[in-house]
């Protein structure tokens, strides 16, 4: 059966999380550990992540992952910044495994004035020194693959594979995000462009290393270069984008996660028209798509 799910907000409490999955329907989840716009951490106390472990085991929801802030970049030039970044990596990570969280996505990191190859070295510096006081047992990180935008590094499976590459004994591999890929150049919602996307992953990084889903339509053009998400159906990616990725051998048995505007009961809405473009054996509805919404606003997952 084909998992899906939405990001869903953890405020006042972590445990939390899985009440608001739960509240939309969603069968598996993201979050943040923190606010993902300041450099605060938050210490949690034991009463809450035995909260969060009872919690997730009476919901059943799986797998649970966590986004990373949006504030580090692993790539920076400055300093105190990676250094900060690093250290918030660290920080959450150890906190991942402490919640036994499944997968844990990053953006890679950008540039920001630095050659694309002096960015990637910092990255890979930046991860020996995370990986070196974090052994990830029960946490898996993912690099978030990226549209391209502001000298984002991660932008293609080049340039994700060469921040793999040194870390094949760890628990390491990419969460794609369609938004990202299609603004990035990859043409998913045609037969041929997903095929050849699919066939570029499988060789250079290994399908095998392909964790996660993050399910967002583009309110940009084919390979825009911008990371601005809407709803399923209602961007420039359209159904067949994402009835490509539903329906597809490897990729149907991953978690897809929506992170797209919350706004109503959009959340609901959009989960229904990702069930729907499942084909049979894996078919979990025979409707059309959704339409329409109203209601509540939610906490959006979006640096874009």
């Amino acid at each position: 059966m084909v998992k899906i799910g939405t990001h869903v907000s953890s405020s006042r409490s972590l445990d939390l999380v899985f009440d608001r999955g739960k509240e939309v329907g969603a069968q598996t989840i993201q979050f943040f550990l923190s606010s993902p716009r300041s450099w605060k951490w938050k210490e949690r106390t034991e009463e809450e992540k035995q909260f969060f472990l009872k919690k997730r085991k009476e919901t059943g929801i799986s797998p649970v992952v966590v986004h990373s802030s949006y504030l580090f970049n692993l790539a920076s030039g400055d300093r105190e910044l990676r250094k900060k970044s690093i250290r918030g990596v660290i920080n959450e990570l150890q906190l991942c495994e402490e919640l036994n969280i499944d997968y844990y996505v990053i953006h890679p990191g950008k540039a920001k004035g630095l050659t694309y190859r002096k960015a990637v070295k910092n990255i890979l510096q930046s991860m020996k020194i995370i990986l070196s006081e974090v052994e990830l047992k029960s946490t898996t990180f993912l690099y978030e693959t990226l549209a391209g935008q502001k000298g984002e590094i991660g932008k293609t499976t080049d340039e994700l594979s060469e921040l793999i590459e040194p870390f094949t004994d760890k628990k390491i591999g990419i969460c794609v995000d369609t938004c990202h890929i299609y603004s990035a150049g990859y043409k998913i919602n045609d037969k041929e462009g997903f095929f050849r996307y699919k066939e570029e992953l499988e060789e250079k990084i290994g399908l095998e290393n392909v964790k996660v889903i993050h399910c967002n339509d583009s309110k940009t053009p084919f390979n825009s270069r911008k990371d601005r998400h809407q709803h399923i159906g209602e961007g420039s990616i359209g159904y067949t984008g994402f009835e490509n990725f539903l329906n597809d051998e490897y990729f149907s048995k991953l978690p897809f996660i929506l992170e797209t505007p919350k706004e109503g009961n959009w959340d609901i809405i959009n989960m229904e028209r990702l069930k729907n473009l499942i084909k049979a054996p894996v078919a979990q509805q025979d409707r059309a798509p959704v339409s329409g919404a109203g209601g509540r606003r939610f906490e959006s997952c979006r640096a874009h």
